[in-house]
């Protein structure tokens, strides 16, 4: 299936949700139909496939780091981060798991009104493959930082794939760098903006079992520059790598 065709299935969904805070969850103990809410949004901040970097404005400047209590220590090494933060999350979308998670509280937000047509979008949805891309998507959201979400909303409205394609990469296995293939600003999906990378370099997957990590790195602007890191190792559902 062509990547267009792909991504318009991820976008005929409209995901109408707001992320709390991290949650405990037990989604990687049984299959996602039978998770919970907390389960699913647990998934999307703090699991091997979607992680958060919070920029924290603490003195006048934003201070970079993971989120402490949602993903353990950060750079921050106090865990105290002021409310005045904007949280930045990054998700594999292209994982199963991620677009499971999103699909499941759909299904849950349907209250038993669920349409067979609907659940058979939500099943396309969750379920298909990406043989060719690795996809992350990119959302933010801030309980008092409202000038930095909306820095950041905009942002990502106006990014192109120009803007990004020299400074924004993940590697693999020896530090290989493979670089942006496309941009696409948010829809109306709250999928967030997409970050499309080829899965495949000279024919093979340049991520694989044996990969110790992915390594996203963006220069986004000269402000937010995303750094984050998802452990192969733990990113297995099914028996399957997902990512």
């Amino acid at each position: 299936m062509k990547l267009s065709n792909r991504i318009l299935i991820l976008s005929a969904i409209a995901v109408l949700i707001a992320l709390p805070v991290s949650l405990s969850a037990q989604w990687n103990k049984k299959p996602y139909t039978e998770w919970s809410e907390k389960d699913a949004r647990k998934l999307l901040e703090n699991s091997p496939w979607a992680q958060t970097q919070v920029f924290s404005d603490t003195s006048n400047e934003f201070k970079t780091g993971l989120a402490r209590g949602a993903l353990g220590a950060g750079d921050n090494s106090s865990g105290d981060y002021s409310a005045h933060s904007l949280n930045i999350r990054m998700r594999l979308l292209s994982a199963k798991p991620v677009r499971q998670a999103f699909a499941r509280i759909v299904a849950l937000m349907q209250k038993g009104q669920m349409t067979p047509q609907l659940d058979a979008q939500l099943k396309a949805f969750a379920t298909q493959d990406f043989p060719d891309f690795i996809i992350i998507s990119l959302d933010c959201d801030a309980k008092e930082s409202k000038s930095e979400f909306r820095e950041f909303k905009s942002l990502m409205d106006n990014r192109t794939t120009a803007d990004l394609k020299t400074n924004t990469y993940i590697t693999g296995k020896g530090g290989e760098r493979v670089y942006i293939e496309a941009y696409q600003p948010p829809k109306n999906d709250n999928l967030g903006a997409k970050l499309i990378f080829p899965r495949l370099v000279n024919g093979e997957p340049f991520i694989t079992a044996n990969s110790d990590e992915i390594h996203f790195y963006s220069e986004f602007s000269t402000k937010y520059v995303l750094n984050m890191r998802y452990k192969v190792r733990d990113m297995t559902a099914d028996g399957k790598l997902e990512y």
